[in-house]
C-alpha cells in the first residue's frame, strides 16, 4: 500500500498572502505517526487562505475520480492588483518502487466566472542523495512537456490528443495534468514508476483527502442542515441531514449514514460520557424520483432520555459532523483532513483532549485553524504556525520556547511585546475602541 503525506505548501498572491510557507514536521522515518498542525492568528490575517489553497488542490487533483470545477470568481482568490496566484505542494510518497519527493505547482488566474490554470507542473525526485528532480508533466499556455519531450517532439496523434485535453480542461475549469481524458495517453508515454506516482496523488491521496471549510459547515448554523462528513472503507463524501424535522433519504444513502453513526457512537460516548446517536426509522416510502427511500430522524440519547439531535449544542453537532474524518486521521496514515475553525463552539478542554489523543497515537494528518488558545498548551511547537501582519512573510513558527514553556505564554507575550521575527498582531488600542463606540452611539441617539 502506498502512503502519501503533505510536507510543504507555498502560496503566492492568494487572497491576502503575497508570500507564505508552511512546512509540516514529517519525514520518511515518522511516516506512520500523526501530524496535528494548528494555525493561529488575528482575524483576516491569512488562516482561511491556507484552507482555500487546500480546497483548490482538492478540486484540481480530483479530475480522475470526479468532475470538480475550480472555485467561482466571486471569492476573489487572486490577490487584488495581481494578475495571477500560485500554489506549490510538496508530497512525500512511499510506494512499491521506494520513497519519493513529489511536487505539484500550479499558477491560477480568474476570468469573469472562475479560477483557471495557466501553468501546471508535476515533478519528482527519488529519496537518495544526489538524485535530481525530474519532470513528469508540465503545461503552459504555449507548450506541453511529457518527461523530456516537448510538444514538437511527439507524434501528430499524441500532439492532437494533448491539445484537445488542454482546451477541454480550460473550458471545464479543471486541471490538465489530472484530467481523466489525459490518462490513456499518459499510460502510453510514462514509465510504470511514473504512472504509479501520478496515481498515488490522483487516486490514493485524493480519496483520503477532506477539506471542511466554512462553506461546508455554514448550513449547520444558518439553515440547520447538518453535513455528515463520510470516511468509510467503501464510501467518502458528505451527506446533508436536515435537523429541522424527519428526513427522507434514498435507502442506499441512509444505510451509509447508519454505518457512520455506528462508527461515530463508539468514539462519541467516550468523548462525551453517556451520549450516543439513535436512529429512529419512521417509515419506508417511495421518493419523487421513484427510488426507495427511508423517512427517519436522529435522536440524541443520554441514558433513558431521548431528544431530537437538533437539541444538542452547535459545538457537539460540529464534532459529530466531522467525527468520521477524525476517526480516519487516527487510524489511516493516508488520511489528510483540513478543517477551518475546528474550535468553533467546542468546549476548550474537550478540544485539547481530542487533539492530544490524535497527536499521540494517530497515523494521518489533521491541519486546522483555530482561535482557542488551549491547543497551544497541548501541541508541540513544531506543529504550530502563526500568521503575521507581513503579507510577504505571512506564516511563522515562534522562537524562544524552552521545554518548560508552552506556546500559549510565548504567543501572548509576542502579541503584547513583540520579540519575534515578524509582528504577529496588528495592535488594537482599547481607548480608540471606546471612543469609536461612544461616537457611534451619539450619532444614532
Amino acid at each position: 500500500m502506498a502512503i502519501i503525506k503533505i510536507k510543504k505548501i507555498i502560496l503566492h498572491n492568494l487572497r491576502n498572502v503575497r508570500h507564505g510557507e508552511i512546512s509540516i514536521a514529517v519525514n520518511f522515518e515518522s511516516f506512520l505517526q500523526a501530524n496535528v498542525v494548528g494555525l493561529y492568528g488575528q482575524n483576516g490575517s491569512g488562516k482561511t487562505t491556507i484552507v482555500d489553497a487546500f480546497s483548490i488542490l482538492k478540486a484540481l487533483i480530483s479530475g480522475w475520480i470526479a468532475e470538480v470545477k475550480l472555485p467561482v470568481q466571486e471569492k476573489h482568490l487572486v490577490m487584488a492588483g495581481e494578475g495571477k496566484a500560485s500554489i506549490d505542494f510538496e508530497f512525500l510518497v512511499e510506494n512499491q518502487f521506494g520513497t519519493f519527493f513529489v511536487n505539484y505547482y500550479v499558477e491560477l488566474k480568474e476570468d469573469e466566472y472562475r479560477l483557471y490554470t495557466v501553468h501546471e507542473r508535476l515533478t519528482y525526485r527519488e529519496n537518495d542523495k544526489g538524485k535530481r528532480t525530474k519532470i513528469l508533466i508540465a503545461v503552459t499556455d504555449d507548450d506541453v512537456q511529457l518527461r523530456n519531450a516537448k510538444l514538437t517532439d511527439l507524434n501528430e496523434q499524441a500532439r492532437i490528443q494533448l491539445l484537445v485535453v488542454q482546451q477541454l480542461a480550460r473550458r471545464q475549469y479543471m486541471s490538465f495534468i489530472f484530467h481523466k481524458d489525459l490518462k490513456p495517453l499518459l499510460q502510453e508515454q510514462l514509465s510504470e514508476l511514473e504512472m504509479e506516482l501520478l496515481q498515488n496523488i490522483a487516486i490514493d491521496f485524493t480519496q483520503d483527502f477532506h477539506v471542511i471549510n466554512n462553506q461546508n459547515i455554514a448550513p449547520l448554523f444558518e439553515e440547520r442542515i447538518m453535513p455528515f462528513s463520510i470516511h468509510l472503507e467503501r464510501t467518502r463524501g458528505l451527506i446533508p441531514y436536515d435537523l429541522k424535522g424527519p428526513a427522507v433519504l434514498p435507502e442506499e444513502t441512509f444505510y451509509v449514514l447508519c454505518e457512520v453513526v455506528e462508527q461515530s457512537n463508539q468514539v462519541l460516548s467516550a468523548m462525551i460520557p453517556g451520549l450516543t446517536i439513535k436512529i429512529n426509522v419512521i417509515t419506508k416510502q417511495m421518493m419523487d424520483s421513484g427510488a426507495k427511500g427511508v423517512r427517519f430522524e436522529f435522536l440524541s440519547k443520554r441514558g433513558k432520555r431521548e431528544l431530537p439531535l437538533r437539541t444538542e449544542s452547535e459545538g457537539i453537532l460540529k464534532i459529530i459532523s466531522v467525527l468520521s474524518l477524525l476517526i480516519a486521521v487516527y487510524n489511516n496514515p493516508n488520511a489528510c483532513v483540513v478543517i477551518d475553525e475546528l474550535d468553533s463552539g467546542v468546549f476548550e478542554y474537550l478540544l485539547g483532549e481530542l487533539l492530544t489523543v490524535i497527536d499521540e497515537d494517530g497515523k494521518g494528518q489533521l491541519i486546522f485553524t483555530s482561535h482557542n488558545l488551549r491547543v497551544l498548551e497541548v501541541l508541540a511547537i513544531k506543529n504550530l504556525w502563526f500568521t503575521t501582519t507581513n503579507e510577504d512573510h505571512r506564516y511563522i513558527q515562534l522562537k524562544g520556547i524552552k521545554e518548560v514553556n508552552n506556546a500559549r505564554d510565548v504567543y501572548l507575550r509576542a502579541i503584547q511585546l513583540g520579540g519575534q521575527d515578524e509582528e504577529v498582531y496588528k495592535e488594537t488600542k482599547s481607548f480608540k475602541m471606546k471612543r469609536a463606540f461612544r461616537k457611534a452611539g451619539v450619532q444614532h441617539d
